[in-house]
Order: structure tokens, then sequence, then C-alpha cells
């Protein structure tokens, strides 16, 4: 039998929301973690989750998932023993013995009832283990190893280090997204960010067959699959053609506004497919400055046709940070693929930076715009679901 100490962190602070977040979470591992269902058992504590697992073999892979579920904030692999001295003393010499080098002991005592303070427990395990182990000294501000012991009411924990997790909140505490995915760097950081504060994402793209490639849409599909193991268990990339949008753009006088009002059909399709998904908010990966679309003068006329929230997480972002998030997610090497979207294949020589909102009206009153959204919606290329991390593709036009 082993154990995988799970600690909630953030979650604890949630006052009301505490049960439910914790639930949550509970629910979203089981997901994760749905086949190695036969050989763990949950229990639940104050402050954090035991996994039980019967098979030690499995230990792994097991902490592998659980490091990217949001909501955890470190796990730890434990001996679970009798709160009784000897036996603890018994158990954390067997743990020093597998070493050579500087230790520290650590005790945190939180069944009060237990007789031996944390310092005299501390002090007894310290010199048990240097009577016993003559490869090994004391150091107290950088040991080689860490012994911890944590007395609870359930029996006395035992381990040697904290693996830090992806932290967060559970996802789906915080509603659903629909996330404007592109090939790019930013907008997979953006959903990845998004899924950290609890929201579930959905994802939308647009292409323009036959001017964009099979390819390109392939790399949207994989940076989805790669976001997969952070996302909830049920999930959706929506794919939109927009060439019969694109050729309306193509006649706008105001050749400079184009990618504003681009844009802002984009957040009109959004808008339409969130309604039909029961999305609360829009997700993009706008960073501000970056490009000549995303001033604040172009996010402000961007932003005034959309009915829903429209969620920014790397709004302040430069590209290194943003890059460092998408190296340390897995898709950073899939983003630079040289398969161009819609928004780098038709953005105009010298697009506006300070758009006016009247001049983007003006442009748009001889499209057809609720006729084309109500068609491009009801029209996707593809609509892909992943279902308890396995993919169904549902529609194909």
């Amino acid at each position: 039998m082993k154990n995988i100490l799970i600690r909630y962190g953030e979650l604890t602070l949630k006052g009301n929301n505490r049960n439910s977040f914790i639930t949550k979470l509970i629910q979203n591992i089981k997901y994760k973690l749905k086949q190695y269902k036969e050989v763990i058992v949950y229990k639940k504590d104050h402050n954090s989750l035991v996994l039980e697992i019967s098979d030690g073999s499995k230990v792994e892979q097991i902490s592998k998932i659980l490091q990217n579920i949001f909501g955890i904030y470190s796990l730890s692999i434990v001996e679970i023993v009798e709160k009784d001295l000897e036996v603890i003393m018994s158990k954390t010499l067997e743990v020093a013995m597998e070493h050579s080098g500087t230790f520290k002991v650590e005790v945190e005592r939180k069944d009060k009832s237990f007789e031996i303070s944390s310092q005299e427990l501390k002090t007894k395990v310290a010199v048990n283990i240097l009577k016993n182990n003559n490869k090994i000294s004391v150091d107290v501000h950088k040991p080689q190893l860490k012994i911890t012991v944590i007395i609870k009411h359930n029996g006395a924990f035992i381990f040697t280090s904290k693996i830090v997790s992806s932290k967060g909140l559970p996802v789906g505490v915080s509603g659903k997204g629909l996330s404007l995915l592109s090939g790019g760097i930013d907008s997979p950081v953006a959903s990845y960010l998004t899924l950290k504060r609890g929201m579930q994402v959905d994802f939308i793209h647009f292409m323009t067959p036959p001017h964009t490639s099979p390819e390109a849409l392939d790399k949207v599909f994989k940076l989805a699959s790669k976001i997969e193991k952070y996302n909830k268990s049920n999930f959706s990339l929506y794919v939109c053609d927009f060439s019969m949008i694109l050729k309306e753009l193509m006649h706008i006088k105001e050749e400079s506004y184009r990618i504003t009002i681009m844009r802002r059909i984009f957040i009109r399709i959004a808008n339409s497919l969130s309604i039909k998904i029961n999305a609360q908010a829009l997700i993009t990966g706008e960073s501000l400055g970056q490009v000549a679309s995303q001033t604040i003068e172009s996010i402000n006329v961007i932003n005034e046709v959309s009915k829903l929230p429209i969620l920014r997480p790397v709004l302040t972002f430069d590209k290194e940070e943003i890059i460092e998030v998408a190296k340390a997610i897995d898709t950073y090497e899939t983003s630079i693929l040289p398969f161009e979207d819609v928004c780098s294949m038709y953005v105009p020589k010298n697009p506006v930076t300070k758009p006016k909102s009247f001049i983007a009206q003006k442009q748009e009153e001889n499209l057809l715009l609720d006729e084309i959204i109500n068609y491009t919606v009801e029209n996707l290329i593809k609509t892909y679901i992943w279902k308890d991390g396995d993919l169904v593709e549902k529609q194909e036009k």
C-alpha cells in the first residue's frame, strides 16, 4: 500500500465555498485518474486528501497526472503509520538508512492530544537516526534530506519531499469560457491561465479553406489536445469557415480597418456560439501594445460588439513571459510551426492603431453581418469533442 498526500492550498481559504471547491477538485481528480480507479481509495481530510494506492507500481504515473490538475497545491508520497513513538522512530530510521550526507527533521503536531510535543519528537527522531546511521549528519539550513513527520488524528504521516503542483482553482468552479484559439503562441497560454483560475474552456478557431492549409487546422487541433491534460473531462473545439466573411472584408473602403473589423466579427461569432453552448465569457490571447490591433483604442472598439466579458489573461505579459509559459506547458514548439492563420494572412500593410468606433461601424453598414454570422455558426466545418480524455469527432461539414 502506497499513499499520496494532496494539499489543497488556496482552496482552504474559500470560506462558504470551500466544500464545493474541494468536491469539484476530487471530481476532477477522479476523471483524470479513471484508468486507475480500481487501485485507488480516496480519503478526504480537512485540509488535504489522501489517495491510498494498492498497486505501488502505479504511484509514479498517478503522481505525474496529479501535478497537472488545477486546485492541487502540492503532493507528497507518504508513509502512514500508527501514532506510536517506537513505530514513528522505526519508520523514520528506515527512511534515513537509505541515505548518506546531511539531514533535518521537521515535526508538525496537528493532533494536540498526542502526548509528545513537536520539539521533543523532533529531537528523539533525530537522535535515533544519528545513533544508528554513521553515514549521516545534521544540517538544519541546507540538508540533503528532510524528513517530515505530521501527527494527524488518523495517523503519523512521514515523507521526504513536497512536489509543487499546478495550484490554482479546480476547473469548473468558475463557469465556462470560449477561447479564440489561433495557431499562435499567445492564445494557448491565455487558455491555460484561464483554466488555472477554475474556468472550463472550450475553443473556437477560424480558418479560410482553401487558403489556410489542412496542416494549419492540424496545428490548432494539436494545441487543443496539449491543453487537454489541464482542462475538464469534457470540452470542445469548434472550427468555423471564415471564407465568406473574408470575401466581404476585402471590399471595405478603409483597408487599414480590415483587421479591426475582422476581430469584431470574430467576437460577434464567438458571442453567438457562446449562447448555444452556455459559455459565460470569451478568452483571447491579446497582449497590450504587442501588435497594432492590440492598442487600448483597438481593444475598446473590439470590446463594444461583445455581450459577454472578454478575458485577456496575458494582457500585461511581454512576449518573453508568454513564451516562457508556452514552453512550460509544451505548446511553444507546436505554435511556431510555419502554418499561417486567418489574421496573419490578411493583415493590411498599415493597420489602424487608434481606430474610431464610428468609422468601424460605417465600414460594417453594407455587410450582412447577422445573416453571415448565423450561417457561419450553423455551418461549422468541424466540431471536436473530448470526453473523459478521449477524442470524439462529432461533426464534419
